[in-house]
């Protein structure tokens, strides 16, 4: 007999006893079970968090035991987190069952907290990294905290706080802690007490980022006036949520800059959202996705989009406005309600920060990835509009102004 029949044999034999035990398996037939085929590393088996002792054994780079811990919970002495704190993270690759956890020396192990966060009291910066960690990736990949005001806008239900596809209904960006503004085409038909927001958030399948997601029920739901489902024209709504969100200690999450005027011929800006991937269009993203993607001026846009299905009387909405237009960069199903961002102030990309303010919203498309521009809302129309409305409510709007 085998090694390989020997051990099936001895895993029948435990799987016969467990039946007959009504399906209980002892602590040390598990650990039989275990050392022959290994563990299940699912996200909801293990929990990391402070305090908590769920290591798993495994080697680091130069040949050393080891056990898995995430990735803040590992002295920087190991050589596996840098001195400024900040974990440089391949997502592509693992060491330990979790791309969050590293491999780190047992007597190196320790429960880190959070570091101290200063509240971001300005709009629109981008905070990659989110002082806790890097990743490596092919550059479609948001870093955590890239983009902080970014919002998922998820259907309610009672008391369910993972993450659901068929709950997710679109994105959206904070304007103000307790306001985020989302196109109206993905709240039509809904009720407030239907929706909620989550902010934080960027791989929807895992808890182990250092900083925690937040959740807000939406109150009120405001939509401009003259919106028109049909051809989404004015599709611009604001979200009024219960309460408002807690910046302080929470560096991956803050408030967005709203542009009052069309951005710089020329400029380059970006989108982001959990939308379908457009060159596999039966597949959503998990992590937070990003695009960069060139400002269309609209006479130029109006030019290309009369060259498809839409015709030659085709005219573009000035609610509307274009970004886009390059082959294999595009936003897709799933990313409306979005924002396009633009740079504002210093643009230099060597700088590892930038500000942004937002440009429009992610509205609709001919195809997904094509060198045919994307539609947007064009949101400097509706600054004006936006600041009333957020008066009305009793906000102020300094939390989206900038000066340059």
């Amino acid at each position: 007999m085998t090694l390989t029949d020997m051990r099936y044999s001895f895993i029948l034999v435990l799987l016969c006893l467990s039946w007959a035990r009504g399906q209980n398996i002892t602590d040390e037939e598990r650990k039989r079970l275990e050392a022959l085929f290994g563990t299940d590393d699912r996200d909801a088996d293990v929990d990391l968090s402070p305090g908590k002792d769920n290591s798993t054994d495994c080697e680091t780079k130069d040949g050393k035991a080891g056990v898995c811990v995430l990735h803040y919970q590992c002295n920087p002495e190991t050589g596996t987190v840098n001195t400024d704190g900040n974990s440089i993270i391949d997502i592509r690759q693992r060491e330990c069952p979790h791309y969050l956890e590293v491999c780190c020396l047992l007597n190196q192990k320790q429960d880190k907290p959070p570091p101290p966060v200063v509240e971001q009291m300005e709009c629109g910066w981008s905070n990659p990294g989110a002082q806790a960690f890097r990743i490596v990736n092919d550059g479609t990949s948001a870093e955590f905290g890239e983009y902080p005001w970014m919002v998922a806008i998820l259907k309610r239900s009672d008391g369910n706080t993972a993450w659901s596809q068929s709950d997710y209904m679109g994105g959206g960006s904070i304007i103000h802690p307790q306001v985020v503004l989302t196109g109206a085409h993905k709240v039509d038909g809904k009720e407030a007490n239907e929706i909620k927001c989550r902010a934080g958030e960027w791989d929807t399948q895992t808890n182990k980022e250092i900083y925690p997601h937040q959740e807000r029920n939406v109150k009120k739901i405001v939509k401009h006036p003259d919106y028109y489902r049909p051809s989404v024209y004015n599709s611009v709504a604001l979200l009024i949520l219960d309460s408002p969100y807690a910046l302080g200690n929470a560096p991956h999450i803050g408030v967005a800059c709203l542009a009052p005027h069309a951005p710089p011929a020329g400029a380059r800006c970006q989108s982001m959202g959990w939308g379908k991937e457009f060159n596999d269009k039966d597949k959503y993203a998990v992590v937070l996705k990003k695009v960069e993607l060139p400002w269309v001026p609209r006479d130029k846009c109006q030019k290309e989009l009369r060259k498809t299905r839409l015709g030659s009387h085709f005219v573009l909405h000035p609610s509307l406005t274009c970004a886009g237009g390059e082959a294999g960069k595009d936003t897709c199903a799933g990313d409306g309600g979005s924002s396009l961002v633009c740079p504002i102030g210093n643009v230099d990309p060597k700088q590892d920060s930038l500000r942004f303010a937002i440009y429009g919203m992610v509205a609709w498309g001919i195809g997904c990835g094509d060198a045919v521009p994307g539609v947007y809302v064009n949101v400097p129309q509706f600054y004006d509009w936006i600041g009333e409305k957020i008066a009305v409510e009793g906000f102020s709007t300094d939390s989206y102004t900038f000066k340059l």
